[in-house]
């Protein structure tokens, strides 16, 4: 049965991005970005691979050589470096990458499912990883989404054997009003900035006077206008990773 608990707005909303753990600040915003009845295995599914990417991503190769990792993770870090233009490859090389790691990484085969792949880069990842570092366990994201709802952010739903997650309409009212004003100050910004290209002027004020994570929270994509800069937020960072390399 569904959660009837009210949400109570805290006196500033914006600072949910300051207080939040960073676990439940990318489920909310998995949440917020997808807009949907989202199954808890899904949840799972998508945070912990955005963990695996980012971590992936950042491991020096140097230090995986001389260290006792299993060729599964080097191969994988190998190929998504590759993929991502760590390492220094034509493009056709990175699509090939791209290529591979779905293949082998996030497709079902004879030899393991794609649960059990995943769940092996994340024991791989965590051996070699600091503890702070660690990629989520099932444990510690099932305690986040309690967490959230019990703070009366999110709400949680049965059908049948399944629970599904979705952001509580409370909340998400109070959110919409702040996405709306914040957009309104852009668009205040443009018309005022004396720039040649006023989306860009506009948002380098926007993001010069609110911090990114407060930004993304409030799906403000500065990135798609300075494309310099990248989200903080892996759930965001890696959302186009998912829908090349996964079924999810």
């Amino acid at each position: 049965m569904e959660n009837k608990k009210n949400f109570v707005v805290p006196p500033q909303i914006d600072l949910l991005p300051t207080y939040l753990t960073q676990l439940e600040l990318e489920i909310l915003n998995l949440l917020l970005f997808w807009q949907t009845d989202l199954p808890q295995k899904y949840i799972e599914n998508v945070i912990q691979t955005v963990y695996i990417f980012d971590r992936a991503e950042k491991v020096p190769l140097e230090e995986m050589q001389g260290a006792k990792t299993s060729p599964f993770l080097k191969e994988f870090v190998t190929l998504f470096q590759t993929y991502k233009g760590k390492i220094m490859q034509s493009f056709e090389k990175m699509k090939l990458a791209g290529q591979k790691i779905k293949q082998e990484y996030f497709t079902p085969d004879d030899k393991m499912p794609v649960e059990k792949k995943r769940l092996t880069l994340v024991t791989e990842i965590n051996k070699i990883v600091p503890k702070p570092l660690a990629i989520p366990s099932h444990r510690a994201i099932s305690n986040a989404l309690l967490n959230l709802e019990a703070q009366g952010f999110i709400r949680r739903k049965r059908v049948r054997t399944k629970t599904f997650w979705h952001i509580n309409l409370s909340f998400y009212q109070h959110w919409q009003e702040r996405h709306n004003q914040l957009v309104a100050e852009f668009e205040k910004y443009k018309k005022e900035s004396k720039v040649t290209n006023k989306d860009i002027g506009a948002m380098e004020i926007i993001l010069n006077k609110y911090p990114n994570t407060l930004l993304e929270f409030y799906k403000i994509e500065y990135w798609k206008y300075l494309t310099d800069k990248k989200p903080i937020s892996l759930v965001l960072k890696y959302k186009e990773d998912l829908m090349k390399l996964t079924r999810y």
